[in-house]
């Protein structure tokens, strides 16, 4: 895949992508834009001439605001019958992104362990050979947590000197600034002291909380809510009437992408009619890139592990089972019958991945998914992790995958490139 290749083939039917973004501060229609904008180059670069719209949907059962904006491109040539409409999923606005480097820490070094507890069980000894054959290149760690680890280490007895430093003379320099330095010094100290990808991190690990009582898994709560009531509402749009519908989450929002669809299967798992209704054959993909998926289920399991409490166990191994590979989790003695079956088997799952991410990587932790490997020219960082957005070849491996051909010539196009 390369910027120079051309898409002899036109997409096909109604079809929709619901976008969710990651960590940072997003303001509105922020990615929409950047999706839309890179769908419209890439369309151009195949010589494919399109128009742009902005579209008004009104839903029937849509709360609190029962209309969504979408932007639509279509064809210019009318005899050209179809369509790639764009959805947001804003959620920033739902977040505090205030937490401490301890907690940080406490998160990543929970995660590593989980993570070198996955890579060393037998049966997984050999997606760690898989992973040190792609790289092709000796490291002096394993795996990038071990290095973001050492460096938050590092970093964390040093950070209050260093704020408070700042601070003074951020306050005594106060009456001599102007723009985005006029603000509370304290706060700005944090901002400009604290690296991004620490940050980043950060809301990674607010995300992932696992405590029903604090307020954080509550808003946890409430952003995969509002995340399944659109996607509802936009399988049940009658008059849009699509005929494939993907969802797509950038880092963070990738977790946020596959915690929808793992609620929408326990839903759709209840014999009530109005859950057994949703034309869920419509969702046809899910395309995460950038994510720490892997990383929060490490997580998770670490923070979960209890020869006590197996009954609980088993019960939040059932609840959040979708497409785990039944080899990766410890087998209950007993509730090893899960009342929550897979009723998206159809649905296909691409991960992009470069291994210059610290934060996104391979997703080995879960089954039937293909993960394709990018390999755009950037640095360790934050670039290699933003770098996703524009490549031309993501957009073309996207478009192979879900809107040109029909479904078996999908499958055969994502094995030769996986």
């Amino acid at each position: 895949m390369n910027d120079k290749t051309m898409i002899s083939e036109i997409p096909k039917g109604r079809n929709a992508f619901i976008i969710i973004h990651g960590i940072g501060e997003q303001k509105p229609f922020d990615t929409m834009d950047y999706f839309g904008r890179n769908w419209i180059k890439f369309f151009e670069k195949s010589n494919i001439n399109v128009k742009l719209e902005h579209i008004l949907v009104e839903h029937e059962k849509r709360s609190p605001s029962h209309i969504t904006d979408c932007v639509r491109i279509s064809p210019c040539d009318a005899s050209k019958n179809w369509q790639v409409d764009v959805y947001e999923y804003h959620w920033a606005h739902q977040t505090n992104n205030e937490i401490s480097i301890s907690e940080v820490l406490k998160w990543l070094e929970r995660t590593l362990m989980g993570t070198i507890n996955f890579y060393s069980q037998p049966q997984n000894q050999r997606l760690t050979a898989k992973i040190s054959g792609e790289q092709r290149r000796k490291q002096i760690f394993k795996y990038h947590l071990r290095i973001i680890t050492i460096f938050i280490r590092a970093f964390k007895p040093i950070y209050p000197l260093l704020r408070l430093v700042l601070w003074l003379i951020l306050s005594l320099s106060s009456p001599f600034l102007s723009g985005r330095f006029l603000q509370c010094s304290w706060k700005l100290s944090k901002q400009l002291l604290l690296p991004a990808l620490v940050d980043h991190i950060g809301d990674i690990a607010v995300y992932s909380t696992i405590d029903t009582n604090s307020a954080q898994y509550k808003v946890r709560q409430r952003i995969i809510k509002g995340c399944l009531k659109l996607l509802k509402s936009i399988i049940q749009d009658k008059q849009a009437s699509y005929d494939k519908v993907v969802l797509v989450g950038h880092s963070l929002g990738s977790c946020i992408a596959y915690d929808t669809l793992n609620l929408l299967n326990i839903e759709i798992n209840l014999p009530s009619t109005q859950y057994q209704e949703l034309p869920v054959n419509k969702i046809v993909g899910l395309v995460t890139f950038g994510s720490p998926l892997d990383k929060v289920a490490f997580f998770h399991q670490e923070s979960q592990k209890s020869d006590k409490q197996y009954i609980r166990t088993a019960i939040i191994q059932h609840l959040t089972s979708f497409r785990i590979n039944p080899q990766t989790i410890s087998k209950p003695r007993y509730l090893t019958d899960n009342p929550i079956k897979n009723k998206l088997e159809n649905l296909r799952w691409v991960n992009y991945y470069h291994h210059n991410d610290p934060i996104g990587g391979r997703l080995d932790y879960y089954q039937n998914l293909y993960n394709v490997l990018m390999k755009y020219k950037a640095p360790w960082g934050n670039k290699a992790h933003q770098g996703y957005w524009v490549d031309f070849s993501f957009y073309e491996h996207i478009a192979k995958c879900f809107l040109y051909s029909s479904r078996e010539d999908e499958y055969s196009y994502i094995n030769k490139q996986t």
